[in-house]
């Protein structure tokens, strides 16, 4: 309550506010007795202070330094009894009381300072308890809710419904995961909320963090559309938000214990340690895993040293392939293995997983992750998942070792795929310099020699693709010739490409 409605109470009849009326809505948390004149360590925010001035009667540096300190305190107000010991108020205190939006509340000669406090600590005790009745209604019905097990929507839907409120509940990560609103269009960005037409300010908007300790789970957001706002809303979102933590917890815990065994099925199959394909399809559906064969394998890795934190990397992966292929009914199983995380994909088209490759580097960039993805072949046999499983690693670390686009198919590699296998960097030198060393530093005659391969010697074909001038391009293929490069000679212009690749992989590691 506040000041003002303290001064209501009909054991406050006759008080009368001297100064500090812009203060009146000051909140009032309890009462407290001016027993000592240093009575600052005893009373605490939101006390409303009731005096005779007995402890400073006669002291006036304490009078003038007593309202400026109480105000700084955060103090709801000072109530003073004259007569016996103070017959007028000092001018000093009613000026900072003023000055401090400090309520100054003179009491009648007859007041009694037990009945006042007892007055205000009757109604402090009944709102206290109406709030704790209140709070056991709301944890009763939303925990029926979470036992009964309800679709996260219907929690959402009911708590909004409690506090006439729409409500809105996202992850850790700041996605909506359940709405109570559905009908209008929700916005949410940085500190802007808008619903439909509706942008809500900040004070219009109640957040109530999901939390665990220092780890924050998630966060329920309520939009205050007809300034409802008080004390009950908020008890409303706190237990709310206390009996979601529980769930998120005990949510996770059962999700880590199957993911722990998923996992350990899924490096059995990249690992080829099972007996039979009808062994490892059943076993796919205890996992709600309908197997089906080709089969897809995409890696991904961060790029920077950094590994990804297992459990919510794996979670937003599944939620953005799931989010944007459900319309393609994708089936797929998402793991971590070897600080790289493995999507299995039934039956995709090569297409498929290009597609989904360069979404999930899309989708990974946008979350601050620097990844490289590859993808495999499709996999006819379930014998062969091992064989291209170490495929990918071999992609993925040549993928880390040249300057390429961030992903590639296996096969996209080519002659890299040859090239990285080959330790004896001293022969792969001299094989190089051998065959273009004379351009080696010439990097725009390197590109040119690289274009006119992939050109077939198609002038015009490598001068469009270069963005020069087909007379410029002529100049440098007669560079080329005058340096000794053998042009129109098939084999020796494979050679060239060969070591064209190993001058880039030599030049990277």
């Amino acid at each position: 309550m506040d000041v003002e409605a303290v001064l209501g109470l009909p054991a406050y009849a006759g008080a009368t506010v001297i100064a500090g009326r812009n203060g009146m809505g000051r909140d009032v948390n309890n009462v407290s007795f001016m027993e000592v004149p240093d009575i600052l360590p005893y009373v605490s925010k939101g006390n409303l202070l009731l005096t005779t001035f007995y402890p400073i009667a006669g002291n006036e540096e304490a009078m003038r330094q007593l309202v400026p300190r109480l105000a700084e305190k955060g103090l709801a107000g000072l109530a003073v009894k004259v007569g016996r010991y103070v017959t007028t108020i000092p001018d000093v205190m009613i000026e900072a009381a003023d000055r401090n939006d400090f309520p100054l509340i003179v009491l009648t000669e007859d007041a009694n300072l037990s009945e006042l406090s007892n007055a205000v600590l009757e109604v402090l005790l009944e709102k206290q308890n109406s709030i704790l009745k209140f709070r056991d209604e709301i944890h009763q019905q939303l925990m029926r809710l979470l036992l009964n097990g309800a679709h996260i929507n219907t929690f959402v839907t009911v708590l909004s419904g409690m506090i006439q409120m729409p409500v809105f509940l996202f992850s850790g990560h700041g996605e909506l995961l359940a709405q109570s609103v559905s009908d209008e269009p929700f916005e949410r960005d940085g500190a802007a909320v808008t619903l439909g037409e509706r942008t809500f300010r900040l004070d219009e908007v109640i957040r109530q963090p999901i939390q665990v300790g220092e780890e924050q789970l998630g966060e329920l957001l309520a939009l205050d559309v007809a300034g409802k706002r008080n004390t009950n809303i908020h008890v409303a979102m706190e237990q709310a938000s206390i009996l979601l933590a529980l769930d998120f917890q005990r949510e996770r815990a059962i999700v880590q214990q199957e993911r722990n065994y998923l996992d350990a099925f899924l490096r059995d199959i990249l690992n080829g340690r099972f007996r039979s394909e009808e062994e490892v399809v059943r076993r796919a559906n205890t996992f709600h895993w309908e197997l089906t064969l080709p089969l897809g394998i995409i890696a991904v890795e961060r790029k920077d040293p950094f590994v990804f934190t297992e459990n919510e990397t794996i979670e937003r992966f599944e939620r953005w392939l799931s989010g944007r292929f459900a319309d393609h009914e994708l089936v797929h199983k998402v793991m971590y293995y070897e600080d790289s995380l493995i999507c299995f994909v039934n039956k995709p088209t090569q297409q498929t997983l290009d597609e989904i490759g360069h979404y999930l580097h899309e989708q990974a960039g946008r979350a601050g992750y620097d990844v490289i993805v590859t993808y495999s072949r499709w996999v006819e046999q379930l014998r062969d998942v091992a064989t291209e499983y170490e495929r990918l690693r071999q992609a993925l670390r040549i993928m880390r070792s040249i300057e390429t686009t961030p992903v590639q198919s296996y096969d996209a590699l080519g002659v890299y795929s040859i090239l990285f296998e080959l330790q004896d960097e001293t022969s792969l030198h001299e094989f190089v310099e051998s065959r273009i060393g004379q351009v080696l530093g010439e990097d725009e005659l390197l590109r040119t020699l690289l274009m006119l391969i992939r050109c077939q010697m198609n002038v015009q074909k490598a001068s469009e693709r270069l963005f020069i001038h087909y007379n410029t391009l002529r100049y440098r293929i007669e560079r080329l010739k005058d340096l000794g490069l053998q042009l129109h000679d098939g084999e020796k212009m494979s050679e060239y490409y060969v070591a064209y690749h190993a001058h880039h992989l030599l030049k990277s590691r």
